[in-house]
């Protein structure tokens, strides 16, 4: 272990380019910049690395698309290099190279080349498909497919959420994410109130599948990012790697996508076409909101987590979150059997296909969903650490813009839940430097929003008048 000796430094242990031909390039020197995308709604991690090729490597090497990348990169305190948590480590599971994306001419020898990556999981996944039945809880049915050989055959760290599901199912002759995907759609969990917000993706640390209510449970951030004055005194380093380097507000709130989408409220009529019934579910953000995990989770400001919106009435005496007919959903079934009060399957019901749970999960995911694309978004640039990952918690601190003294920002300030990310590793003129480019999410707020009311109704006079003919339109021009 070692001490940062500036903000952003980084040390690149391996950088190897093993090519069909056999070779094997060390590209320590070599490269330029390389970047590294996460995403909790992607299944797999993505990047690109750039080369300064003065040997013509294009075609001297044979490189063509189909390599594999060999990259070890960590920070100067990783204290145990063979912790993928804290460290950025493909040596053991190298990342593919799919595509020769620019070539571009410096000078007569000189050029500049970029190849894009993905993972050995990313490339089997275009090329196999799921066709066998299954049966049993979720994570060991997705445990089969990303360690099976006929299938992902991954040697990479699973982390799993266990959920109160039992299935039987067919896999369609689908490809391996896709089956997984639309299993984990349907799946509750067992230890946040029956949560149905499941996600399978990867990072550098390896594969998840778990909640967004599991993710924001953490009393303690990973990180806290402060609006410093960034210091030049090499002693403050570790009050450098907290600072934010900038900022933008992407998403505040479109309180008209939120209820057209279904995160407001919605209704979920599921027919009975055997019994000739039908039931009706009525979905309420507001009365939801306090049986999710959220990112106040564990309030750090002494008040209750408040919902980031307003529960003020409008001119009908209704709240934002009382119009269920916003939102349709409809539903065909064979068997009608809704869920009980706890919000699981009645016990006396014997699961079987002819029932897919959809009164229980599918308001409340698309309601989730649809918080976490429209919730207050911030995107900002900070100095490196390998160890911050998409699906991370982190503090963020904020000055209050409107005070202009160092007062916390009351809406923007608080913990946030990284959504994506991007590592930029960057090989400059003697000095790398590694910047983090994160978007992250609040589903709450720190004061809660006023509800009184607006003070200005809907009113003015109604006119309902025919319009005449053109020829018996009265004008004081004539042309």
């Amino acid at each position: 272990m070692a001490d940062f000796k500036y903000a952003g430094e980084f040390i690149i242990e391996e950088c190897t380019l093993c090519t069909v031909g056999g070779l094997e390039l060390d590209l320590k020197e070599q490269f330029s910049n390389i970047s590294i995308f996460e995403d909790i709604y992607s299944n797999s991690i993505t990047g690109n690395i750039s080369f300064i090729d003065t040997n013509n490597l294009t075609a001297n090497a044979s490189i063509v698309g189909q390599e594999k990348l060999r990259l070890f990169i960590m920070s100067p305190d990783a204290d145990d290099d063979t912790d993928r948590s804290i460290c950025i480590n493909f040596t053991d599971s190298p990342l593919h190279v799919y595509q020769v994306a620019n070539n571009v001419n410096i000078n007569d020898r000189t050029k500049v080349f970029t190849l894009r990556f993905t993972t050995a999981e990313f490339v089997r996944n275009q090329r196999i498909r799921v066709k066998q039945s299954f049966s049993g809880e979720p994570s060991d049915i997705i445990k089969t497919i990303v360690r099976g050989e006929e299938y992902l055959n991954s040697k990479k760290e699973f982390y799993y959420e266990e959920s109160t599901n039992l299935f039987k199912m067919i896999a369609p002759n689908k490809r391996p994410f896709d089956f997984i995907n639309d299993l984990s759609k349907r799946c509750l969990s067992k230890d946040y109130n029956f949560s149905p917000s499941f996600l399978f993706f990867e990072t550098c640390e390896g594969y998840f599948y778990r909640t967004i209510d599991s993710m924001m449970d953490r009393k303690n951030p990973k990180m806290v990012y402060r609006e410093l004055t960034p210091s030049e005194d090499q002693s403050k380093v570790v009050l450098n790697l907290s600072n934010i380097l900038s900022y933008d507000v992407v998403s505040s709130r479109d309180t008209v996508l939120q209820a057209r989408a279904g995160m407001l409220s919605s209704n979920y009529l599921e027919v009975d076409t055997f019994n000739k019934t039908f039931t009706k579910f009525a979905y309420d953000y507001s009365k939801d909101y306090e049986k999710q995990v959220n990112v106040d989770e564990y309030n750090g400001y002494g008040s209750e987590k408040s919902i980031p919106l307003s529960m003020a009435k409008d001119d009908y005496g209704n709240k934002i979150t009382e119009y269920p007919e916003t939102t349709q959903y409809l539903q065909y079934t064979q068997r009608n059997k809704p869920a009980d009060d706890g919000g699981q399957l009645n016990p006396a019901y014997d699961i079987d296909v002819d029932y897919n749970g959809h009164d229980i999960w599918l308001q409340k995911r698309m309601s989730r969903n649809v918080s976490m694309d429209t919730a207050i978004t911030l995107r900002i640039a900070v100095a490196g650490n390998t160890a911050v990952h998409a699906g991370d918690l982190i503090g963020v601190q904020l000055k209050n813009q409107s005070t202009g003294d160092d007062e916390l920002d009351p809406y923007l300030s608080g913990k946030y839940l990284i959504k994506n990310l991007r590592h930029e590793f960057k090989n400059g003129p003697g000095k790398m430097m590694h910047d983090l480019h994160i978007d992250c999410v609040r589903d709450a707020v720190q004061s809660a929003y006023p509800s009184s009311g607006v003070t200005a109704t809907d009113g003015g006079k109604k006119i309902d008048k025919i319009l005449p003919k053109g020829d018996e339109d009265s004008s004081p021009q004539s042309f």
